[in-house]
């Protein structure tokens, strides 16, 4: 005849430190990032709307540039000039590619093309071909 052990009155316990683990660190990436989305539209600017276009394909890299009313250059949350903007983007287009990097630029709809121009040409400069323009969809 076999004696019960001990082991066998004992209840089926589950280790969940891994899981409080992954969810901890869940919770740690979408706090960043959604602190990068609010710091990347931090300047309040009247975008135009669209009357055509596409919806856009995901792209490797992003540099955003915010062009404010009163025609200050902004690169994410800090303010910058147009040769540290250009330097930012030889540094993307090096690290992800030419060809994967995206230069996405807001500006306020009543500024005039004299202000993106510049932009535009640091853009060619860097080797950088897809340059957007943030806009509002027409409803």
């Amino acid at each position: 005849m076999r004696l019960p052990s001990a082991n066998a009155n004992r209840e089926l316990q589950f280790n969940i430190t891994p899981l409080i683990d992954v969810v901890f660190l869940l919770i740690i990436f979408f706090l960043v990032a959604s602190h990068f989305i609010r710091h990347e539209q931090l300047e309040n600017v009247e975008l135009p709307t669209a009357t055509q276009g596409r919806d856009q394909q995901d792209t490797t890299s992003r540099v955003v540039v915010t062009v404010a009313t009163d025609r200050r250059l902004r690169l994410g949350a800090h303010e910058a000039s147009i040769d540290e903007i250009e330097k930012q983007l030889l540094l993307m287009a090096e690290e992800h590619g030419a060809n994967s990097t995206e230069l996405r630029i807001r500006i306020d709809r009543n500024l005039p093309y004299s202000v993106v121009e510049p932009l535009l040409l640091s853009a060619a400069r860097s080797g950088i071909k897809k340059v957007r323009f943030a806009v509002l969809p027409r409803l």
